[in-house]
């Protein structure tokens, strides 16, 4: 009798269990089904709030709406008009903006890491504490640009126009300006440690505290530049290499 009453005992508790475990997996299974659904409309929804944010920069000419905020991750504005343009926090990273006019556009807080800038209009333009992290701007003209706090490491400038820009506390760690036209350029405290500035025209620039570290200012123009506690320890100078008057008594520390 005893063992008869303990089968049916395991039998009942295996059952509840087994009818334990099947509840359990069901409301598990319904719970995940109904996050990836949740998940599913959160994709689609970014998808076509991204769709309409790039509608809405290609009418930019026509309507004028403002695009701050908007999402153009990795969009082909090539050469689109944006004059004015509000883009202020607008995520912008691998879009291609080549050859667009930017000219007074804002774009303070603006995500352009990586976006391709290359003989872009950026006149006057605002990009304050933009990140711009290893993008292009190759013959971009960025003329009297407000830059003050950008990030610009590794970011291509080769012969850019930055006469009269703002690049006061800028990031430019390891950025390529060869040939970059910086006359009368605020850089006061940049980071330009290990910066290309080779051939680039510096007259009259702005460098006090700059952060000059192994940077490259071979055959650079540096007449009449502010170099007041600037760092140059291990930059590359040469015979081309015009400095101003005086300078070695007014940086921090020597090439």
């Amino acid at each position: 009798m005893d063992i008869q009453w303990a089968t049916v005992l395991v039998s009942f508790a295996t059952g509840a269990l087994t009818g334990a475990l099947v509840t359990y997996f069901r409301h598990w299974l319904a719970r995940r089904r109904e996050a990836e659904s949740r998940e599913f409309a959160k994709a689609q929804e970014r998808d076509r709030l991204r769709r309409e944010h790039y509608s809405r920069a290609l009418a930019y000419a026509q309507n004028k709406q403002s695009l701050r905020a908007c999402d153009l991750t990795g969009q082909d504005l090539s050469g689109v008009y944006l004059k004015r343009a509000d883009l202020q926090r607008a995520t912008l990273s691998a879009t291609d903006l080549s050859g667009s006019d930017l000219e007074e556009a804002n774009l303070i807080g603006a995500d352009l890491r990586g976006a391709n800038l290359s003989g872009a209009n950026l006149t006057k333009t605002a990009l304050e504490d933009a990140d711009l992290e290893g993008a292009t701007l190759r013959s971009a003209v960025l003329k009297d640009a407000s830059m003050a706090g950008a990030r610009l490491q590794r970011a291509d400038l080769v012969d850019a126009l930055l006469e009269g820009a703002n690049l006061e506390w800028a990031n430019l760690q390891q950025t390529d300006l060869q040939g970059a036209n910086l006359k009368k350029a605020n850089l006061g405290a940049a980071r330009l440690q290990e910066a290309n500035l080779q051939g680039a025209d510096l007259k009259g620039v702005n460098l006090a505290e700059a952060m000059l570290q192994r940077a490259n200012l071979q055959g650079a123009n540096l007449k009449k530049a502010n170099l007041e506690g600037a760092h140059l320890r291990g930059a590359k100078l040469d015979h081309s290499t015009t400095m101003p008057k005086d300078w070695e008594a007014a940086v921090a520390s020597k090439a």
